[in-house]
């Protein structure tokens, strides 16, 4: 089966997790959930076809167990901003970095508004430096993730559909454009 990722809503419409399509397609088959949106993708056995989902929604609710406050560091950091430069937009995997938009050295603090991952060379070229004398700009407004389960969620960012972006905040949906609001 297609190793494709689906977003599970909860019965409220809230984004809840991300699961498999193998997971889906059995959460929807057993009664548990309902399609809301659909991928292009087909799912083909001799006697029948299924289209592949995209999103579910939970028939239940489901309460979430009360998180923890998200831990500030290098991996959370790069899993709010999709493993992306914020500066670039290339995509580096874990050989990312993370940089402080506003230095260190000009007072800027180590706090999750002011750090973005950033790749090598633009790392590099931005230096010790604030973004307009640097002439670089960010593509994303750094912002503290709204809870754990937004964070498991923006893991899959690279992979998600477009269709997902209606069911997300717009902290969790890829963060307000520098400029927008």
């Amino acid at each position: 089966m297609d190793p494709g990722k689906v977003l599970i809503l909860n019965q409220t419409f809230e984004a809840f997790q991300v699961c498999s399509a193998r997971r889906a397609v059995i959460l929807l088959f057993m009664g548990k959930a309902e399609r809301v949106e659909d991928t292009s993708r087909v799912l083909r056995s001799p006697s029948t076809s299924f289209v592949l989902p995209s999103v579910i929604r939970l028939q239940r609710f489901v309460r979430r167990p009360v998180q923890p406050s998200i831990a500030f560091n290098k991996k959370n950091i790069l899993k709010r901003d999709a493993h992306t430069c914020q500066y670039c937009g290339r995509n580096g995997g874990e050989r990312m970095t993370i940089d402080h938009v506003i230095p260190k050295s000009l007072g800027g603090r180590t706090v999750w508004e002011n750090v973005v991952s950033a790749c090598r060379p633009c790392n590099l070229k931005k230096g010790n430096k604030p973004l307009g004398e640097a002439g670089m700009h960010l593509l994303r407004r750094p912002n503290k993730p709204l809870s754990a389960f937004y964070l498991g969620i923006l893991a899959h960012a690279a992979q998600r559909c477009e269709s997902w972006s209606k069911y997300l905040p717009v902290e969790a949906d890829g963060h307000a454009l520098m400029g927008g609001r």
